[in-house]
């Protein structure tokens, strides 16, 4: 194997590796923004329920770029063009997917105006019915999570809850906390969807290049091939 062999051998195995470590990440988000939305996910509107769906999406193809990425190592490391070539493809495949996974999470949402209402119509039930234990945790959560308190401000209650105050403080959120919900939800599907657009970089840039070292071996082999036939030709009329 030559200079110019090596390079681009050693291209293809870090490529691979940048692709190994886009799977951990697109894992990691998952499972961060698996468990943020989560927090919310009993408020959110049944019309909208899916919304949670986009991490966990993000969870079994991050799994599948770390597989491919074995699978691409493999192929570079034995100089195997077939592989190459279903590995280029498999990426390909897994781009379109990690595309779509992107460009769904900004359009979970079309009508905001609807969604706020249907959310505030939500939020409303669970605060209104505080002293029924899921919903207690439920508010609690959100107000010590997002920094915010009742439906329209600290006014909302007659009792103001502990999970309206600033840590080991006596300062209260002032922050409505439908806005804040919104916004957060919001927050997590646009995140996940810019982190997946971003990252989906990777796999067609892997694709490129494991398609181009493909065919860099199989045009290597062809003239190998053809150098010793010539030999063999002449060598056989005697003029070797």
């Amino acid at each position: 194997m030559g200079c110019d062999d090596d390079i681009v051998k050693c291209l293809v195995f870090w490529a691979n590796f940048f692709l190994a470590l886009v799977g951990i990440s697109v894992i990691s988000i998952g499972i961060v923004y698996k468990v943020n939305l989560e927090e919310v996910t009993y408020v959110i509107p049944k019309d909208y329920h899916n919304i949670v769906l986009i991490p966990v999406l993000t969870i079994p193809l991050g799994s599948v770029i770390i597989a491919v990425a074995v699978f691409g190592c493999y192929g570079c490391i034995t100089e195997k063009t077939s592989f190459l070539t279903v590995y280029g493809a498999i990426l390909l495949l897994v781009f379109g997917l990690q595309v779509a996974v992107g460009i769904s999470s900004f359009f979970q949402i079309n009508d905001r105006c609807l969604f706020d209402r249907q959310l505030n119509d939500t939020l409303n039930d669970v605060f209104s019915n505080y002293q029924i234990y899921e919903n207690k945790e439920i508010v609690d959560l959100i107000q010590h999570r997002l920094r915010c308190c009742g439906m329209n401000g600290p006014t909302y209650w007659t009792v103001i809850p502990r999970s309206c105050f600033e840590t080991d403080t006596k300062n209260v959120y002032k922050e409505p906390c439908p806005a804040l919900v919104s916004k957060y939800v919001n927050h997590c599907l646009r995140i996940v969807g810019i982190m997946s657009l971003t990252l989906s970089i990777t796999e067609i840039s892997g694709s490129i290049i494991s398609l181009a070292f493909a065919n860099y071996l199989k045009n290597n082999k062809r003239r190998y091939q053809c150098g010793k036939a010539y030999s063999v030709y002449h060598f056989g009329n005697g003029v070797i």
